[in-house]
């Protein structure tokens, strides 16, 4: 099965890699990279408008400080050298002296992916990070965010089972965000304010959370803090992996899929909240960017009939391979125990369960995620 850019604006496996060498041409420079077989071709205005000198590129925040828009498109390069491992640009009309390195070089070309695609809990590789280890050293937390980018979870054991022990897990990744069950909410049987089906103990289908929210959460973080009775494993299926599977098996109905939005909806006393949108959605070059399928939350809508018939068989194929339980991953959490999960990769599931079951749980941004995957070493 291929590899997948799991997450967007994609987080990667970090490769060191060096500028060899540069030749201009009458359009532009042609920049030879060490992990490369073709060179890079940037046209003049493009070096212009990305070099990396300081009147050019602000060095804290990398905003860009040149005007892009009075830039002389005509200008040619007097000299084109490879200096300190850099790309250095002279202009003939006088400009500041144009500088392109190698870490901007390389962001332009996809690198090794991190993402792991599974259809088997055989495929994966799943360990506990200690608590210790991901609050107090970046090599544990690292080791965790690597484990959430490669499998679309992760774990960490030996959590203390007070809320507040939970929240501070979740806030060395980012914020935790705020939605109508508040900052960090319980998951219980016994909890009653909110009436939706995660309260209860009854098995749920995998599904995504937020499908009635426009910026659907992209992380969520389950943490046990009690647990008696039997069953109440929780489930994790990669809904990349099976999406691309129905993409190879049933093209059609993997393109109708991305096509029709689908509305969801969460209400309750003083709340309707409905947003809409595809059940795979994708990047510009056709990776997947996120799924979202949740039959419970699913509101009602209308296509012609021949269409609505099919979009029927598609989302059908689709679940099929959602609930098959050979590409379940299951564990039952203990207290202690921390699951944080992809929301836009991953759907989520329970078993059956007797006795008591609380989680704390909350949701983080996806951002969050990729910029602490970003700046974590």
């Amino acid at each position: 099965m291929k590899e997948y850019r799991c997450l967007p604006c994609p987080v990667t496996l970090k490769i060191v890699t060096t500028i060899d060498r540069a030749e201009a041409n009458d359009s532009g420079i042609l920049v030879w990279m060490s992990d490369k077989a073709q060179p890079l071709e940037l046209s003049w205005i493009w070096v212009r408008d990305h070099s990396e000198d300081p009147t050019s590129l602000d060095p804290v925040n990398r905003q860009r400080e040149v005007d892009t828009f009075s830039l002389d498109r005509t200008s040619m390069a007097k000299s084109v050298d490879l200096v300190d491992g850099r790309v250095q640009v002279e202009w003939t009309d006088g400009s500041p002296t144009s500088l392109l390195s190698s870490g901007l070089l390389s962001s332009l070309s996809p690198a090794a992916p991190m993402a792991r695609p599974w259809r088997s809990p055989s495929e994966l590789e799943v360990e506990f990070v200690p608590f210790d280890e991901v609050m107090h050293t970046n090599a544990g937390l690292r080791r965790w965010l690597e484990a959430i980018g490669r499998n679309g979870f992760g774990l960490v054991s030996g959590v203390p089972t007070d809320q507040a022990s939970a929240q501070s897990l979740a806030s060395r990744i980012g914020y935790v965000r705020r939605t109508i069950f508040g900052d960090m909410w319980t998951l219980s049987s016994e909890v009653v304010e909110h009436a939706d089906s995660a309260y209860g103990s009854a098995t749920l289908e995998p599904h995504t959370d937020g499908c009635y929210s426009h910026d659907g959460p992209g992380m969520q973080m389950f943490a046990c803090s009690e647990r008696t009775g039997t069953g109440g494993e929780s489930v994790m299926v990669d809904g990349f992996a099976a999406a691309d599977v129905l993409r190879s098996m049933d093209p059609d109905s993997f393109d109708l899929l991305t096509r029709v939005s689908v509305p969801g909806h969460y209400i309750e006393a003083g709340i309707h909240l409905q947003a809409s949108r595809p059940t795979i959605t994708l990047h510009a070059d056709g990776s997947i960017r996120q799924v979202t399928f949740n039959n419970y939350d699913r509101s009602p809508f209308l296509l012609p009939a021949a269409e609505m018939a099919a979009w029927y068989n598609a989302y059908s194929a689709f679940h099929e391979l959602l609930v098959d339980e050979a590409s379940w991953w299951t564990h039952r959490l203990e207290p202690g125990d921390a699951l944080m999960f992809d929301n836009w990769r991953c759907l989520h599931g329970r078993l059956a369960y007797t006795g008591t079951r609380v989680f704390h749980g909350c949701y983080v941004n996806h951002e969050d995620l990729e910029s602490r995957l970003r700046v974590t070493a």
